[in-house]
């Protein structure tokens, strides 16, 4: 197993041809075959006490709407529970094929987002997981969520069971057309919405091209003029402030609003030098604590107020950056004694690798003893409501978002590795995973139903 504590890109750093890479992979498919690798190893652990050992470190006056959130459906629960997957994953047969893995892959985890040249791009964008791991396992957390969303919407066992075949093949076909291309190709290749939009009307009868094209007009309302008619307001005094909606949205006292401003100087400087300097310009006139997503909700995450010299305003989000799950597995001491300061750098680093193009605001800060990642609060942000997708539509988002994954993974210099692990596997391969994601998933619905019935009792 790959055990990874702090983001160490040293650790996937080889100085070895592209051939010789792929031939390793090869030798590592005779060691770990796919027989081997998808062999499902039974979890032995309680999974209510690690959901409570996450929670008892989250903001007790939240604990009620994220358990509302996550009860929701199995999925739900799925994505607010990365840490439980974690700890089962441990347990697995690995490839021993380390890359920069996303560590949180589910399919709710890809959306729209804004390059710095203002074109709207499709792409993974959750990356508080991010660490250097095996391959495999974000292909895992991946096919598990197309298994558990599908099941929620209604779609057949069946059908299911063969799109996990699928998605796994888009994967190996993406693994295969990756390193097909020269470094500088990949390098320069964007998951621009143009090139998504072009494949949906080749692969689709257009049941899924009327929902695609609302979603780009949505993201591409999702300005600035939008959140400040949304989340502000003028006061008694003709000063924007933020809207308080308790317990979800809660300002702070003006002792930690002073702690955010000294830190705004810091994360000045881990932004590219124009926004810097555009930075400058600003100043925080408002805080407030507001609560998003499932599996983030209850950490502390936070909006920021800016106001410019000429009086105009920008919004901020800033989320508490924690180590990664699989730092403090089994969860037996307190977070707080494994939390590291660059755990928002971590965040950060990992998603301007992974990404073609980031968010230009991308940042971190840190504000006592805990760390945080900064972005653009919805700027051109949007992603597809999965519960309103019809089976073709479904079946199209699960491969695209499986040939994202292994673009991802092939920022990683050692991707050929999996090339040639993949070329020795085969179509074999893709049965197999989907017959591990089946048996997973099954657990996944026992937790589910045992952390239901946890919380109706107390």
């Amino acid at each position: 197993m790959i055990e990874k504590k702090i983001l160490d890109i040293d650790q996937i750093n080889v100085s070895k041809t592209k051939e010789e890479l792929i031939e390793i992979g090869r030798k590592k498919y005779q060691a770990v075959p796919s027989e081997k690798l998808t062999a499902y190893q039974d979890v032995k652990r309680n999974a209510v006490n690690i959901i409570k050992s996450v929670e008892k470190n989250l903001i007790s006056e939240l604990l009620p709407l994220r358990r509302e959130r996550m009860l929701k459906n199995s999925f739900s629960f799925y994505r607010g529970t990365a840490g439980l997957m974690d700890f089962d994953l441990a347990a697995q047969i690995h490839s021993n094929i380390p890359v920069l893995l996303c560590g949180d892959a589910h399919i709710g985890n890809y959306g729209f987002y804004a390059s710095p040249e203002r074109q709207l791009l499709f792409d993974l964008n959750d990356f508080d997981e991010a660490r250097i791991g095996n391959w495999e396992s974000d292909l895992r957390r991946l096919l598990v969520s197309v298994y558990l969303a599908g099941r929620d919407n209604g779609f057949k066992d069946k059908k299911l069971r063969k799109l996990l075949g699928k998605v796994t093949a888009a994967y190996r076909a993406a693994i295969a057309q990756a390193g097909s291309m020269n470094l500088m190709e990949r390098f320069h290749l964007s998951p621009k919405v143009r090139l998504l939009a072009e494949t949906v009307r080749e692969q689709t009868d257009g049941d899924f091209e009327k929902p695609l094209a609302d979603i780009i007009g949505k993201a591409t309302k999702n300005d600035l003029g939008k959140v400040l008619k949304k989340f502000t307001m003028l006061n008694s005094n003709g000063e924007r402030v933020f809207i308080e909606d308790t317990p979800r949205s809660v300002h702070v006292s003006k002792k930690q609003m002073q702690k955010f401003t000294v830190a705004f100087k810091d994360y000045r400087t881990t932004v590219p030098e124009r926004i810097k300097v555009l930075l400058m310009q600003y100043r925080i006139t408002d805080v407030i604590r507001h609560s998003v997503g499932v599996g983030s909700f209850g950490t502390r995450c936070y909006l920021l107020l800016l106001t410019a010299n000429d009086s105009s305003h920008l919004v901020l989000q800033v989320k508490e950056a924690l180590p990664t799950r699989d730092s403090f597995i089994p969860l037996k001491l307190d977070i707080d004694l494994h939390r590291e300061i660059g755990e928002g750098n971590r965040i950060i680093k990992a998603q301007k690798i992974m990404q073609s193009a980031s968010d230009p605001f991308l940042g971190s800060m840190n504000v006592g003893q805990r760390s945080y990642y900064v972005r653009q609060f919805r700027d051109m942000k949007g992603s597809f409501d999965l519960e309103k997708m019809g089976w073709q539509g479904y079946k199209l988002y699960t491969e695209v978002c499986a040939l994202l994954l292994a673009f991802s993974h092939f920022h990683s210099p050692t991707a050929p590795i999996i090339q040639g692990y993949l070329e020795e596997a085969g179509d074999d391969f893709d049965e197999l995973m989907a017959a591990w994601t089946v048996k997973y998933a099954q657990q996944v619905s026992d937790d589910y139903k045992k952390y239901k019935k946890y919380v109706v009792e107390n």
